[in-house]
């Protein structure tokens, strides 16, 4: 990271609440297009049977987060597995399938707009901004997607060790 964009995070950081670079993608580059530089995703998910329940929860919120409000493709394709399932119509199955989608860096709502839940017991993660999407997580990784009359759970929804949150 250039030094500017390093003085710039450690300037804002307090201010805005948001530390500097997070999971090792700098603030400067999240929300960046990524289309012509990769014709498919640079890294996905390896499925690991020992990732918790608490470290799947926070992987769900860091998904929420890079697919709805950050527009971060990188990190959000970093927690979808190669097996990844589509349940909408009119899309395969597979992370290839919707890159061109989200590899533009534009983020689906916004923090203010939107809402977020993870269901340990089912460990399916929701996100609501102008729909609802659902996911199934295996093994610490996205495997599967539902869109069409999802409802977001109010009363089962995993609290995250907020100290953990980037």
């Amino acid at each position: 990271m250039h030094f500017q964009a390093l003085l710039t995070a450690a300037i804002l950081a307090p201010i805005t609440g948001l530390a500097a670079p997070t999971n090792g993608i700098p603030w400067d580059k999240r929300g960046e297009n990524l289309c012509n530089q990769y014709k498919s995703p640079p890294q996905l998910c390896t499925p690991d049977p020992q990732v918790t329940i608490a470290q799947t929860a926070q992987r769900a919120y860091d998904f929420y987060k890079s697919f709805v409000v950050d527009g971060d493709a990188r990190k959000m394709f970093s927690l979808i597995d190669n097996s990844y399932i589509q349940h909408h119509p009119g899309y395969s199955n597979g992370p290839q399938a919707i890159w061109s989608i989200f590899c533009n860096g534009k983020p689906a709502g916004s923090a203010s707009s939107s809402a977020w839940c993870f269901d340990a017991a089912t460990n399916m993660s929701y996100a609501r901004y102008s729909t609802i999407d659902r996911w199934r997580w295996v093994d610490g990784c996205v495997h599967e997607h539902w869109d069409q009359g999802e409802k977001i759970p109010t009363d089962k929804c995993y609290k995250l060790n907020t100290t953990l949150i980037s």
